[in-house]
């Protein structure tokens, strides 16, 4: 795909995925030659292994009540899955409590990656060394070599990566309305230029309706990690040329604000944000998942996100409060010099861990199903069910449902139960509309070329992490800037406040593992 534009046509839903993370995989093959979803293979002559695990959810749990999909799965993996879904915003706390339990759980998520936290973890001796049980698998040895050894501690690894795209997640693309484009005989953004004149009219225009028209949604930095205005800022960054997070600069770590091209990235936020082109909300805002919400309630034009926001689901939510809209998405905006990019991400949510008060002979059985989970048999189950029950055949890498086999599928969420998904570059990739599915793996093939790396994203700063509120001032100076309530001196105070500072021994952290590395 050459265009950079990208079109979801309009077509009428097909089924509610399930946005539970634990069971996102998206197989692509055509499944003529792959094993059918639900036929159970020999039942092996072992007793089934108990496995008490705990994920994160999102969205509604699965049914409980005699639910097929999950007994299929366990008869299949000869498991017998005790498994505690638990929602995202209460996930932290939770496992904080599992974890200081030891011997609450057989299998754990880890959210946070190897974060400072996992890492000490690991030094304490919490979790079992699974480098000698990974070897004699099939399925997680496919997982990317750059995955397993961004997860790795001290070249031994202590989680099992859930894989995801290097490329193409988080807020990774604009998505847009592409009818209100075609409302007004707009040609689809390719540079910042085209964005902001997209974003003027549709301001002017109010195609919403009574002056409720969002140009741009984004939402607030918390300043825990990283500082600055606004989230949901991807795509303008590296349209501007800005680091994804640090860079090297002969040979020397430089984090993204210390750059000529942050500010002129703030200043071009500053510049729209007096033109009414931002939602006003913005400041307020918590999270992704409050931006998206106003665009798919109707009245927000722009905002940042990835290919699965094109998924038909989003289109029928759109469709309900306007019946003529449509989703596309914009794959690179090009900034100054043709500047442009996507960031090359860790390429996993959250590691699977197994913690260390589990006997050592249910170690392999435990990493065994993950195994299972991870097989190009299972990414047909998570899409479909069980052929017969929850869709009727799979097609082109489709599910084909009944709107009764739709009904059951949302139901009982087979995906919830496949805890680790097949590695595939196209997990972005969730429709299950053949057209919008040709869509998505087109826009991740072109962003895929235009990665954009951090040095230091495998490395922990220890002066970070007892520092998580280091970049709360700094976030709220910028926010007071963008705002127009501060000028730039007050800006590059905090910024230099910072490298003399915290920054100045969180880069030397840095730069010291990044040279034990590379010596």
């Amino acid at each position: 795909m050459t265009s950079k534009k990208t079109l979801v046509p309009v077509l009428a839903a097909t089924v509610l995925l399930t946005t539970v993370l634990a069971g996102c995989s998206s197989g692509s093959s055509n499944t003529g030659s792959t094993p059918g979803a639900g036929q159970a293979s020999q039942a092996p002559a072992a007793a089934p292994t108990t496995i008490k695990a705990m994920t994160i959810l999102f969205g509604n749990p699965p049914s409980t009540d005699n639910n097929k999909a999950k007994e299929d799965l366990e008869k299949r993996g000869n498991v017998k899955l005790d498994v505690t879904f638990v929602p995202s915003e209460a996930y932290k706390d939770k496992l904080s409590v599992a974890v200081s339990a030891g011997d609450s759980y057989d299998l754990l998520l880890m959210e946070g990656g190897k974060d400072d936290k996992y890492t000490n973890l690991v030094k304490m001796g919490a979790f079992h060394d699974l480098t000698p049980y990974i070897e004699k698998t099939k399925n997680l040895k496919q997982i990317d070599s750059v995955i397993w050894n961004t997860t790795k501690v001290q070249g031994k690894i202590y989680g099992v990566p859930r894989p995801r795209g290097l490329y193409g997640g988080g807020d990774g693309n604009l998505i847009i309305r592409k009818d209100w484009l075609d409302k007004y005989n707009l040609a689809m953004p390719k540079t910042l230029d085209d964005l902001t004149k997209v974003l003027q009219v549709f301001k002017e225009k109010d195609p919403a309706g009574g002056g409720k028209t969002i140009p741009l949604s984004v939402f607030a930095v918390d300043g825990i990690g990283s500082p600055g205005p606004f989230a949901g800022t991807n795509p303008m960054q590296y349209a501007f040329g800005v680091p994804n997070t640090w860079k090297l600069d002969n040979g020397k770590p430089v984090r993204d604000f210390q750059t000529p091209e942050y500010k002129t990235y703030l200043d071009w936020m500053k510049d729209i944000w007096s033109k009414g082109l931002i939602d006003k909300d913005a400041p307020v805002l918590k999270n992704q998942q409050q931006s998206r919400s106003k665009f798919l309630a109707g009245v927000a034009g722009v905002f940042a996100g990835n290919a699965s926001d094109l998924v038909e689901t989003n289109v029928t939510k759109l469709k309900q409060v306007d019946p003529n809209a449509e989703i596309a998405a914009v794959d690179l905006l090009e900034g100054p010099g043709g500047k442009k990019g996507v960031p090359i991400t860790g390429g996993y949510y959250g590691l699977w861990v197994i913690p260390s008060s589990v006997p050592k002979e249910k170690v392999q059985k435990i990493v065994d199903f993950l195994d299972f989970s991870a097989s190009e048999e299972n990414a047909v189950f998570g899409k479909a069910g069980i052929i017969g029950v929850h869709s009727s055949e799979m097609k082109d890498g489709v599910a084909v449902q009944t709107e009764d086999q739709k009904k059951l599928y949302d139901l009982e969420k087979p995906s919830t139960f496949v805890l680790q998904n097949k590695f595939d570059p196209y997990v972005y990739a969730t429709s299950k509309d053949q057209a919008i599915l040709k869509v998505q793996k087109a826009l991740l093939d072109v962003i895929s070329k235009a990665g954009v790396e951090n040095p230091f994203l495998s490395y922990n700063s220890q002066v970070a992490s007892k520092n998580p509120d280091s970049y709360k001032k700094m976030s709220a100076i910028m926010t007071k800037y963008v705002l127009g309530e501060s000028k730039w001196d007050d800006v590059q105070k905090e910024i230099d406040a910072w490298t003399s500072g915290l920054g100045a021994q969180i880069t030397k952290e840095l730069q010291d593992q990044y040279n034990e590395d590379h010596k």
